[in-house]
């Protein structure tokens, strides 16, 4: 699991991610991206970008987001870090959750983690 977290969520800081995304793989490799259909998403800027980086955005229907494999992960999130949580800003919410990305992505096979994921996924 990868991310990168910002206090907006606009087209200019969904391109910057995108970019770091590009850069971790080699540029002859197609990437394929499932996204909602969240407008900053499906700027032109955003497109032509992708189209210029061979990164082929694929968007999940309204209302199915269930299709995206990533929303398995945001339960564990939830519970881990932010259930009962009072963070005093966004800067420290940031950085609970690169650490339980970091942990994450360690303890991957978890019991807990599968037990979460699997739960929602039958919910």
């Amino acid at each position: 699991m990868y991310g990168h977290n910002r206090p907006r969520k606009d087209s200019k800081e969904l391109l910057d991610f995108l970019k770091v995304l590009r850069r971790r793989f080699h540029r002859s490799e197609r990437l394929y991206i499932v996204m909602d259909n969240f407008s900053p998403h499906k700027t032109a800027k955003v497109r032509k970008w992708a189209q210029e980086s061979n990164v082929e955005l694929v968007y999940t229907p309204t209302y199915s987001s269930w299709l995206n494999r990533i929303e398995c992960h945001f339960a564990p999130l939830r519970k881990f870090v932010l259930a009962g949580s009072d963070y005093k800003n966004h800067r420290e919410l940031a950085t609970a959750i690169q650490q339980y990305i970091r942990w994450r992505n360690k303890n991957a096979k978890s019991e807990e983690i599968l037990r979460i994921q699997k739960k929602v996924r039958v919910a």
